[in-house]
């Protein structure tokens, strides 16, 4: 199935690369505070290496489920959990499309980077607004489609076929020669650092399933469900063809 294919592409990813923790806080610091999340409880749907999880923990949220589709990012998450010796932060394996979660469970809902990996991003997007309180927010980080996301796609339809052991080496390769490229014609600074290119190349090319939405098609979805939008990022990255655009939207 595609979703454990998913999964078994995060298993290298998310244990090989792990964000620098003081980098990814200070992005977070965009869109949440600890005043903001004192007492909350928290789902980081898609948490891969839990560092987002452990960034909610360790300001103020009463509770933190990390919840992922990858055991490998899952064995990452505990021991980085391990590490800041945290009671308040827990990880389970689950499918983001069915979550085991009653209604209304979560004063906050974060989906960084995740729905539009999963084979049905509108049915999973229902299900974190299912498990959201009235009252709470929720952040989503998803691909934008360009007008050159189709030639994003022929790269990586082609590169999905090679042997799974060259995935890595190839990201290498072309991080080597897309460093300087990335270096003279990015348009903005990537507004979370302490992510190597190599890794962002794995994530942009290798990966099994990839959506890409339109900010407008989002924002919609977001307002007919009775949400009002409180925070909007454009790009997150240095080019509008590889970056996410971030919402944060209230009951």
């Amino acid at each position: 199935m595609n979703e454990k294919k998913v999964g078994r592409f995060y298993d290298v990813v998310w244990t090989e690369y792990i964000p620098e923790y003081e980098k990814s806080e200070e992005h977070w610091r965009l869109f949440y505070s600890p005043e903001e999340i004192k007492g909350k409880r928290v789902l980081d749907a898609g948490c891969g290496t839990g560092i987002f999880s452990i960034i909610f923990a360790r300001n103020g949220a009463a509770e933190v489920i990390g919840l992922d589709i990858s055991p490998g990012s899952l064995t990452t998450a505990r021991h980085l959990k391990d590490n800041f010796k945290l009671d308040n932060v827990h990880f389970q394996q689950a499918d983001m499309l069915q979550l085991p979660f009653p209604n209304q469970s979560f004063d906050i809902v974060w989906a960084w980077g995740t729905v539009h990996h999963t084979l049905n991003p509108w049915q999973a997007m229902e299900e974190l607004l299912r498990v959201l309180k009235p009252g709470g927010s929720i952040l989503l980080a998803i691909y934008t489609k360009t007008k050159i996301t189709f030639l994003h796609e022929i790269i990586r339809k082609t590169l999905i076929k090679t042997p799974r052991k060259t995935w890595q080496p190839l990201a290498k390769i072309m991080a080597f020669f897309l460093g300087p490229v990335v270096a003279i014609f990015k348009k903005r600074e990537k507004s979370r650092q302490g992510e190597k290119l190599e890794e962002l190349i794995l994530d942009w090319y290798f990966v099994p399933i990839r959506h890409h939405y339109y900010p407008r098609e989002i924002k919609d979805f977001l307002e007919q469900k009775g949400l009002t939008i409180e925070k909007f990022l454009p790009a997150s990255g240095r080019f509008d063809s590889t970056s996410n655009f971030i919402y944060k939207a209230r009951c």
